[in-house]
């Protein structure tokens, strides 16, 4: 039997579920993940595939994973928090645990699934000539707008989004044979979670998922963490998953599924272990803080004009009592009628806004068009992504419906 090539879909922060497996293959059954011609990966599977290739220590990615999600926890709304950059983390994960050879490891054998931006067609790209070249590639698979930010990053000039946009699940283009399929979310995969049977499918980018509850639930917690315990349970139910399919294929007979549960991993998600300096750098990468300590997320300074917005901000209110508010009492009280003069008065009630706010203005329309562009581009390509995903649950759904009516017919023809 031929080696078999190795896929791991977009996944998220459940990523640990396929760290888990690939640590059950390391201990169990290496020749699958040494053997295997091609390590495919998209979105965050691209991580993974790459921790395999590079032969990087999956339980420190699996920690560095826990210590961030703890860590992004204690900000309101996640990973939306203006202050969190999850793009930052991945960019510093991958410089600090990438071998110096990581693109000779690589070339020719991981293939990452990115998404081009200009047409939304997926690329697999295997071809690595320098290690930072290996850490672009993975940032572009990585790349969710709006999510990770907003201008895409780019490959030898050329802009990509997550490669889960254009197919969840890779395959490397004119082979054969199907790789091995491993995702967090239960479905039609080699690899997955155990879900019993239900009446409804979600079908998505090269994958058929089952629509439950409990799926659902994986997929919330895969963008938006609910718990520290069930990103690190995704490592377990990973672990255990590989050994039951070991077990059912014969690959590693000796195996007994109890073993799974003796055998326990130390997280230190907690990072009491970590030097002080080391949790200081780490916080700084997730608020993604630059040299002069400015969030990324600023978009204009106020050092240039200190003092000044709090003082436009206060002379405009004292004119808008003093001057507006007096002069409408005053002449109301010798008889114009209040609701007149509020009328009147609005072109002027109008200016004072537009001064107050002039800066505020003045940025909002200096923003430049590369950045409407690729607002454009994002949201485009992510309304294709929801709206197809929509279209062909349904029509599966409908299909297999249509199927089920026809079928009982036939038997009550019979």
């Amino acid at each position: 039997m031929s080696p078999q090539s190795i896929s791991f879909s977009g996944s998220g922060f459940l990523a640990t579920y396929q760290l888990g497996v690939a640590q059950c293959f390391l201990n169990h059954a290496p020749w699958i993940l040494r053997g295997a011609p091609f390590v495919l990966g998209a979105s965050a599977g691209s991580l993974v595939a790459a921790a395999v290739v590079c032969e990087m220590n999956l339980i420190t990615i699996t920690d560095q994973m826990l210590c961030f999600v703890k860590r992004m926890r204690n900000f309101t709304l996640g990973p939306l928090n203006p202050s969190v950059s999850v793009f930052h983390w991945l960019e510093n994960l991958l410089h600090e645990h990438l071998p110096p050879d990581a693109h000779q490891l690589a070339n020719g054998r991981l293939a990452v699934a990115v998404t081009r931006l200009s047409d939304g067609k997926q690329m697999i790209i295997s071809e690595y000539q320098s290690r930072e070249d290996v850490v672009q590639v993975l940032l572009c698979s990585c790349f969710v707008p709006g999510y990770c930010g907003t201008v895409p990053p780019s490959f030898k000039g050329v802009l990509y989004l997550d490669g889960g946009y254009s197919r969840i699940l890779p395959v490397m283009p004119g082979s054969s044979s199907p790789p091995l399929t491993v995702c967090p979310f239960a479905g039609d995969v080699d690899i997955s979670p155990t879900d019993p049977p239900c009446a409804m499918d979600l079908v998505a980018t090269g994958i058929v998922l089952k629509g439950n509850l409990a799926n659902c639930a994986r997929i919330l917690n895969a963008l938006f963490p609910m718990t520290l315990e069930t990103v690190e349970q995704g490592f377990h139910n990973g672990y255990r998953d590989a050994l039951q399919y070991l077990e059912n294929n014969g690959i590693a007979p000796c195996l007994v599924l109890c073993k799974a549960s003796e055998k326990t991993f130390n997280f230190n998600y907690t990072c009491k272990s970590k030097s002080l300096e080391k949790d200081k750098e780490e916080e700084k990468d997730l608020i993604g803080t630059d040299e002069n300590g400015i969030t990324e997320t600023d978009n204009f300074s106020e050092q240039d004009f200190p003092g000044f917005e709090q003082r436009t901000s206060l002379n405009l209110e004292i004119f808008n009592h003093v001057l507006l508010f007096h002069v409408m009492a005053y002449l109301s009280m010798l008889g114009f009628p209040a609701k007149i003069l509020s009328y009147l008065l609005l072109p002027l009630v109008l200016l004072c806004v537009l001064i107050q706010n002039w800066r505020r203005l003045g940025g909002m329309l200096s923003i430049p068009p590369s950045f409407l562009y690729f607002t454009w581009q994002n949201v485009r390509h992510s309304t294709i992504f929801m709206s197809s995903i929509l279209m062909w649950t349904f029509q599966k759904n409908i299909k297999d419906r249509f199927e089920l009516i026809s079928l009982l017919f036939h038997l009550l023809k019979i």
